[in-house]
């Protein structure tokens, strides 16, 4: 697993995805790599675009319950992750936490 999956260590060359940069090797399921680069960014946090990305990509079958709940944990996390490295954001993800947290299922 890559652990820092964050939209910043994206790297593109003509649109196209070149490499992932920074690793923080960590162990645990993939889900987690997928749930942290949804969560690294507040925008478009929304059940249209999780389930269109996880579609995207060759995985385990998962329920739709579980993906949210790992979705849901992902972005208390990163939260408390924005407060300390990137304050600016906290509105966006504040909005996002209240989208979420009703989604509990």
């Amino acid at each position: 697993m890559h652990g820092d999956t964050g939209v910043h260590n994206f790297v593109f060359h003509e649109s196209t995805l070149t490499g992932v940069i920074d690793p923080s090797p960590v162990v645990g399921p993939v889900i987690y790599d997928f749930t942290y680069a949804f969560c690294s960014s507040p925008d478009d946090l929304n059940l249209e675009t999780l389930f269109a990305t996880f579609n995207l990509l060759n995985h385990e079958p998962m329920e739709k319950s579980r993906l949210i709940e790992e979705i849901i944990l992902q972005l208390y996390c990163r939260i408390g992750i924005c407060v300390k490295v990137h304050p600016h954001d906290l509105e966006g993800y504040l909005k996002a936490w209240d989208y979420w947290k009703v989604l509990t299922p």
